[in-house]
């Protein structure tokens, strides 16, 4: 059965990593696929963690290297700092830095294999449901999911602890019995100890169900996420840059949600919190058009232009207050100001002047024009900035195109005369991209 779905239901990786702590269940793990490595697709390898928390941490490694040695498996032995920071429980504290050290040792396109079961699912249904999750959270773990530049699959998630247990029995298995797994003060030793038995005297079949739920669950966030994929795909601007609020209020308050949480997800941000998110798509929607809607918390901010929603990720510091010297196609403007690139295309700006002359980028300052090409008379920054919808929080830290000291273009808006190539031509295009 393990074989079977390895070969049929999970990815083919370049290399397979067992996650072994040497506790009962890695070990079962460990050792059913020692038998079949033969038969994989891939080499096989182990990996241990020593978080430094329990006293005997040094003989547990040592134990789970002669375990490997003896099966003829090569092991990664890493020690970590898994010391909780301000606020962190241990037990998050632990995890963060396990997976962390695995990552990195990790080549591309390997996959990891922990030995979760059954119970560890319907423990995690349980801890999600207590904590106000939603169908996202109640789809628990999921049997594959991709994982840095490869996968992270469990195995054994259809397997209930008696079945690894008799199994490792049966194959007289050595194995760790962390002391810490015995308490009851983590939430999930409280409900392996406590509420669990409780379930399981009452409903016998507990667990299973509630896994069976845990996969239910998984199906729904799926298609959920397939058509929230589609709804933000359809809402956002065509460059990607923002949502567009006409479309946004289309949409019920739940999808609507649904849509921006995905967004923000995307943009790799941390979410707003739930009452926060609603609060942010009344204000989004429905505040007066002149309102300056501005929805701040740690992820960065929200904020409405033109019936346009943009994400404002943690502010840049200030732009520089002298000119910056352009050579090369590229420049990384640093601060958080982003890059600007060029390219040839019609129009744009003279490539003669570009050449003979010294390109500068400088930044906005008070009493700027410009004479965009093609237009009568020069106009202020500002009044360009409205033209070519330039939000106003972007405005002082656009970066600007400076020839012998004259401005000559406003990336991604205009080139100002005289510097504009020949109609025909074609010239430099500066794009700035920025978050």
């Amino acid at each position: 059965m393990l074989l079977e779905l390895l070969d049929q239901r999970l990815p083919r990786p370049d290399h397979y990593w067992i996650a072994f702590s040497g506790g009962l269940d890695s070990s079962v793990l460990l050792h059913a696929l020692a038998g079949l490595r033969d038969r994989l697709a891939a080499p096989l390898s182990a990996i241990h963690i020593d978080h430094r928390l329990q006293a005997r941490s040094a003989e547990w490694a040592v134990h789970c290297r002669r375990q490997c040695a003896a099966l003829g498996i090569p092991l990664s032995d890493i020690v970590v700092d898994a010391a909780p920071r301000p606020g962190e429980s241990p037990e998050a504290a632990a995890r963060g830095a396990r997976y962390q050290a695995i990552a990195a040792a990790l080549g591309p396109r390997a996959m990891l294999l922990t030995a979760h079961h059954r119970d560890d699912q319907a423990e995690t249904l349980l801890l999600q449901l207590l904590r106000g999750a939603g169908v996202d959270g109640l789809a628990a773990m999921p049997l594959v999911r991709a994982w840095h530049d490869g996968w992270h699959a469990r195995p054994l998630l259809d397997l209930p602890r008696a079945a690894l247990r008799a199994w490792a029995v049966a194959a007289r298995l050595h194995w760790i019995e962390d002391p810490s797994n015995a308490e009851s003060l983590a939430d999930r030793n409280y409900l392996r100890h406590q509420v669990i038995p409780a379930l399981r005297a009452r409903w016998p079949a507990a667990a299973a169900n509630i896994a069976h739920s845990a996969a239910l669950c998984g199906e729904a966030a799926d298609l959920l996420l397939q058509q929230t994929r589609r709804d933000l795909a359809a809402t956002l601007s065509v460059d990607g840059r923002y949502l567009r609020i006409d479309l946004l209020r289309r949409f019920s308050p739940a999808a609507a949600r649904n849509l921006v949480r995905l967004w923000l997800r995307t943009r790799g941000v941390p979410p707003l919190p739930r009452r926060r998110l609603h609060g942010a798509i009344d204000q989004l929607c429905n505040a007066r058009p002149d309102a300056a809607v501005c929805i701040s918390w740690s992820g960065g901010e929200l904020r409405r232009f033109r019936d346009q929603a943009w994400l404002v990720s943690g502010g840049p510091g200030e732009p520089p207050t002298g000119l910056i010297e352009w050579q090369g196609e590229q420049l990384a403007l640093g601060a958080g100001l982003g890059v600007l690139r060029r390219r040839l295309m019609p129009g744009g700006i003279d490539t003669r002047r570009w050449q003979q002359g010294r390109v500068q980028i400088g930044f906005r300052n008070a009493g700027l024009r410009c004479q965009p090409v093609g237009r009568a008379g020069s106009r202020t920054f500002k009044k360009i900035a409205q033209q070519f919808a330039i939000p106003p929080w972007l405005r002082d830290r656009m970066p600007l195109i400076y020839i012998d000291g004259e401005l000559a273009a406003i990336p991604n808006a205009c080139v100002c005369e005289p510097y504009a190539a020949a109609q025909g031509q074609s010239g430099w295009v500066v794009e700035w991209i920025h978050d």
